[in-house]
């Protein structure tokens, strides 16, 4: 790895920081070792679109050559993973000192300062003992200690496991633009979301005390939705909670299957929203998510949101 610009000593500082802690591990550049991480990110894919859990360490041909084309969008191999290392450096989990899967950090070369987590992987035998979680609290630290705000991770609205996890984390919802976005950054207090059969809430914590933000509740196919005051001031003050809350407590509705529509006037509003935001322009997007993983042949298993047509993705109109 090397730094270019003072932008990226930060990030590859933290990089350091957890292969000397040894919470990770350079992935080595020989070919059995390259095509090993390949095949995990294969199996990664293959587990998320069509639900079947294959070792890559036993069942790497398979996974390459039944798999791969069904896989992957354009029906191409996955490229090396040294492609992009100027960009993302790939790794190996460790757990004891022994490989439990996979992940790539980014090194700022590209995009916003915050440490980008990747191709977040755990071997089946390894999973069930917090590597994951673990690897990434270590991340958020390491990252925060070199200077950096935080860390955030794509994940598909398709792969509910990976949500539900994030959102376990108690990790904020950034965006979803291209998918959904978990972030933690410096500066936010963290979130409390309790969702019950018909009614749920959304509250972050502070100072050892516990605030009420959001209220909402299911009302046939439309969301209740209720605001406290501080969100109010919360969006004079022009803090991020008050566009990442609704849009944190959206996403975890939306895994319970409530529904994400208000009102006629605020659906008419969805594309305000289709990056981040309000509850509508998530319902939006997913329609549009859920459309483009069907036309490419992918299983989709999702919670059935209230209210959404469930278009083909040339029927949604933008």
């Amino acid at each position: 790895m090397e730094a270019d610009g003072e932008e990226d000593r930060p990030l590859l500082a933290a990089h350091a920081a957890l292969v000397a802690a040894g919470v990770i591990a350079p992935l080595a550049l020989n070919a059995a070792d390259t095509r090993l991480w390949a095949d995990c990110e294969l199996a990664s894919l293959v587990e998320c679109r069509f639900f079947e859990r294959l070792d890559p360490a036993a069942r790497g041909r398979e996974l390459r050559d039944v798999w791969g084309p069904r896989a992957t969008r354009d029906g191409a191999p996955l490229g090396t993973p040294h492609a992009g290392a100027r960009y993302v450096v790939p790794y190996w989990l460790l757990e004891g000192g022994c490989r439990a899967g996979t992940i790539a950090l980014s090194t700022g070369a590209l995009g916003p300062p915050l440490l980008e987590v990747s191709s977040l992987y755990v071997l089946p035998a390894c999973r069930g003992r917090g590597v994951a979680g673990a690897a990434l609290r270590r991340a958020d630290e390491a990252a925060r200690a070199a200077g950096v705000s935080g860390l955030h991770v794509r994940t598909s609205w398709a792969w509910q496991p990976a949500v539900r996890f994030y959102l376990g984390l108690r990790m904020w919802v950034a965006g979803w633009q291209h998918a959904l976005v978990f972030t933690w950054r410096r500066g936010l207090p963290a979130p409390a979301v309790e969702i019950g059969e018909r009614e749920a809430t959304f509250s972050v914590e502070e100072g050892g005390r516990r605030e009420r933000l959001l209220g909402a509740s299911r009302e046939g196919d439309r969301l209740g939705w209720v605001e406290s005051p501080r969100m109010e001031l919360y969006r004079a003050e022009g803090s991020e909670v008050a566009t990442l809350a609704p849009a944190t407590f959206a996403v975890a509705l939306a895994a319970r299957g409530y529904p994400l529509i208000r009102s006629a006037a605020r659906w008419a509003e969805r594309r305000a929203s289709s990056d981040v935001g309000q509850p509508e322009g998530l319902a939006y997007k997913i329609e549009l998510f859920e459309a483009v993983d069907r036309s490419y042949g992918f299983e989709v298993r999702t919670p059935r949101i209230p209210g959404l047509l469930y278009r083909e993705y040339e029927d949604i109109d933008g």
